[in-house]
């Protein structure tokens, strides 16, 4: 299954965790806790008032396959 997310830089921090290998993204904005989550292999993504909260890519692997595969704009976007 492939699952396609755009989240804007403005509104989302992207998290590195080199010494786990380890992905975490969170809505600026959000505080408290999540309505709903969906989890998937290796990836949990949290939901609040109907937009993504967070997305938590906790398993190495998947995470090298979504920084191989998808743009990571949100890195960039920050370090410019």
């Amino acid at each position: 299954m492939d699952l396609l997310l755009r989240l804007s830089p403005e509104d989302y921090e992207l998290k590195e965790f080199p010494e786990t290998g380890t992905l975490f993204v969170v809505h600026r904005s959000m505080k408290g806790k999540p309505d709903y989550s969906i989890e998937g292999d290796g990836f949990v993504i949290e939901f609040k008032d109907g937009l993504i909260y967070t997305v938590d890519v906790y398993d190495p692997e998947v995470a090298k396959r979504v920084k191989a595969k998808a743009p990571l704009e949100l890195i960039s976007a920050r370090r410019s």
